[in-house]
């Protein structure tokens, strides 16, 4: 039997964990387990990646400069990545604003659960 791919297994438990969520927004009392015993789990998990990928990406930087032969080449580099940054930036927020004209996402939301999430 073949074994599958663990990009197949990530897919799979991603959607899995969609439609339980979604299911369990229709059953009673499933918004409440949600935000009591699931919830936590999403905190400490973002949490964690947090954790990981800051002290990470800090490090890369660190070790590329230190690595690098020639000084002179860092201004050059630096402008490169400036400059990727820039445009991934105004890439992402373009597509945000573009995303949330069209799907206005918190305007099905009731005014009861507005205020509570405030």
């Amino acid at each position: 039997m073949k074994k599958l791919a663990l990009n197949w297994k990530i897919l799979i438990g991603m959607g899995l964990g969609v439609l339980f969520g979604a299911f369990l927004s229709f059953v009673p009392n499933g918004p409440g387990f949600i935000k009591d015993y699931i919830k936590p789990f999403g905190t400490i998990f973002i949490n964690l990646l947090k954790l990981i990928a800051v002290p990470l990406i800090l490090a890369s930087l660190i070790k590329g400069v230190s690595d690098l032969k020639d000084i002179s080449k860092l201004s050059q580099m630096g402008g490169r990545t400036i400059l990727t940054y820039l445009i991934t930036t105004l890439t992402a927020v373009t597509i945000g604003l573009i995303l949330v004209n069209v799907i206005q996402p918190g305007k099905s939301i009731s005014i009861e659960t507005r205020n509570e999430l405030v």
